[in-house]
């Protein structure tokens, strides 16, 4: 690796108090690129290293409107460079899931960034993972929520993230319940009427922003390849409202009695936290959307936009 990581700081610069990343909105700028990590030559090797298992390969109309929800396909058969020239010719959103934890070389980099991370923000970290994006020009990202606080890391290309507030009416109880319990992914119901809330948040190489856990989000990109890394990390106080959520939803289903995290009373959420531990353990859910997911096509260099559709194509690929 030609940039020290020992001896060379990689957060840059922060554009307000870092320890008000739980709460707000934050910006700050990274030195990622100066790794080398993030070439092609070495995304093309990651990506031949990587099991193709954990590999979310995924398609959308260029400049995607908020409520459509990503395609996922596969591609057998292709190298890394070629997933990379994929990407950079086609309409793709690829993810080496994990990498950034299981790749001992991206694991070391991954270490050390969130070592700053929770330096500055004086945050205690229970648990964290990042997931290195690839994705085309004009993808983007559906509107939808994730469960831990989340941060973007972007390193190539230019992209907008478009971030709305943590509550009602841009995300609910019931929207969060469902997603905890895998009824459903990660996205939710979505009207123009929420853009009255929409902060939005551009992008180049060497930026970053942080948000809000359960701040809902959709993401456009720009005119060019973007590499990014998307980070979720989880506090010991998310974990206690997740479950809290997750609780609630299980007894919800079970008996009929609606409940709500925000009647719930602050003594007895970490005995809904532990209810919630002991349900996944003894009454997990057996179908979800995460196992009933659909691949629908195929990357192939001498298909339009490099997708060979499995059966109707979407009237937008047509």
């Amino acid at each position: 690796m030609a940039f020290d990581t020992d001896s060379h700081s990689l957060i840059q610069k922060w554009q307000k108090d870092a320890r008000r990343v739980r709460n707000e909105v934050t910006r700050f700028n990274h030195r990622l690129a100066e790794t080398g990590l993030f070439e092609d030559e070495a995304l093309a090797k990651l990506l031949d290293s990587h099991p193709y298992e954990e590999l979310t390969i995924c398609t959308m109309r260029p400049n995607p409107p908020a409520y459509e929800r990503w395609i996922a396909g596969e591609a057998r058969g292709l190298d890394g460079g070629q997933l990379l020239d994929a990407v950079k010719k086609g309409r793709f959103w690829i993810s080496p899931r994990h990498v950034m934890t299981v790749n001992p070389v991206y694991a070391e980099l991954f270490r050390r960034l969130m070592s700053e991370y929770r330096e500055a923000t004086g945050l205690t970290i229970a648990s964290s993972d990042g997931a290195l994006i690839l994705s085309s020009p004009h993808m983007g990202v559906f509107y939808h929520v994730d469960l831990a606080e989340t941060m973007l890391w972007h390193i190539r290309g230019h992209k907008t993230i478009h971030l709305y507030p943590p509550h009602e009416p841009f995300v609910s109880e019931a929207s969060l319940e469902a997603i905890l319990l895998k009824e459903n992914l990660t996205d939710l119901p979505y009207s123009p009427e929420l853009e009255a809330g929409v902060m939005q948040v551009d992008l180049g190489p060497g930026d970053a922003v942080s948000w809000p856990v359960h701040s809902p989000h959709r993401v456009c990109n720009g005119e060019d390849l973007n590499v990014s890394i998307s980070i979720e990390y989880t506090t010991p106080k998310t974990v206690m409202l997740n479950g809290v959520y997750y609780f609630n939803g299980r007894v919800r289903r079970m008996t009929g009695v609606n409940m709500s995290a925000q009647r719930t009373p602050a003594l007895l959420k970490p005995a809904w936290a532990i209810g919630a531990k002991a349900l996944k353990i003894l009454a997990p859910r057996k179908v979800t959307a995460e196992t009933t997911h659909e691949r629908r096509f195929d990357i192939d260099f001498s298909a339009k936009h490099c997708i060979a559709w499995r059966g109707q194509a979407p009237d937008w690929a047509a």
